[in-house]
């Protein structure tokens, strides 16, 4: 039984992640259409998914949770490369295909930068997303980022080289707006 809801939006929860969770999280980035956008390096087997989590679940800089929606696990949304002293951190997310285009994970990334301004006492937040993602890049933008870079060329996807935007907010930003 995964444990209790950590942050909770309208729709969804956002707890703890469990080894339950395991086999929905590689059954799932198996899926083309959840993997190909992300840039972060998948463990190949089993043995590595669990080794890579226990690693993400024991980092400091990092703040890894599931996206449960009806007590379900749909997704995972995170924190990374998380440096208090200097006031930063990057939001990374994905979601299951059968949730997708219903504002689910934006209301998830409302709720993880709500916490990394409310509770970390971070200063920026930043994320980014392939150029040609423009759902990641709504999911951002909702969330009160602007456009800071393009990285041309700066990630693969199929072989090809592909433009990564880059986006931030500030913690005034993020409460001026709203988000």
């Amino acid at each position: 039984m995964p444990g209790g809801a950590f942050l909770r939006g309208e729709r969804v929860a956002l707890r703890t992640i469990e080894e339950d969770d395991l086999e929905f999280v590689r059954d799932t980035l198996a899926d083309p259409q959840v993997r190909r956008p992300l840039t972060m390096v998948q463990p190949k087997n089993a043995e590595s998914w669990q080794e890579f989590f226990e690693e993400r679940l024991s980092d400091e800089e990092s703040v890894d949770l599931a996206v449960s929606i009806d007590g379900e696990i749909r997704g995972l949304i995170w924190l990374f490369d998380l440096d208090q002293q200097a006031g930063h951190a990057e939001i990374g997310y994905w979601l299951a295909p059968d949730v997708h285009g219903q504002g689910i994970m934006t209301e998830a990334a409302r709720l993880v930068v709500a916490y990394a301004f409310e509770e970390l006492r971070l200063h920026r937040v930043r994320g980014r997303a392939l150029a040609s993602n423009e759902a990641s890049l709504g999911v951002l933008r909702n969330c009160g980022m602007t456009e800071e870079a393009v990285a041309r060329e700066a990630a693969t996807v199929d072989g090809e080289y592909v433009d990564m935007v880059h986006l931030g907010v500030l913690r005034e930003e993020f409460e001026e707006a709203g988000a």
